[in-house]
């Protein structure tokens, strides 16, 4: 597998979360497809199969750990190793990143 450029993850990931809030402001076809197409995307060039995955290994390329800092742990809501609960159609819960 190719190892995507750190811009061109951070572009994919900005992209995905743009999708998915266009999509939960209004929902229409046209921004369901975009989700999906942003998701697809990222899966793709991270080498996984779904979303919460992807944004895992996301992290892991860019040398990211959301939950390390407890500024962020307060924020987000969670304890160091533990996982939020998926809250999308994908599973995917609401990350802050930094792109």
């Amino acid at each position: 597998m190719l190892k995507p450029g750190p811009q061109d993850l951070r572009v994919a990931l900005a992209r995905y979360a743009d999708a998915r809030i266009e999509d939960a402001r209004r929902s229409t076809a046209a921004t369901a497809r975009a989700a999906e197409d942003a998701a697809y995307t990222l899966c793709v060039m991270t080498g996984t199969q779904a979303v919460p995955q992807a944004l895992d290994a996301a992290d892991a390329m860019l040398g990211m750990r959301t939950t390390d800092s407890p500024a962020l742990r307060r924020t987000v809501g969670t304890q160091p190793g533990e996982r939020r609960a998926g809250t999308g159609p994908d599973g995917a819960a609401p990350r802050l990143r930094t792109v």
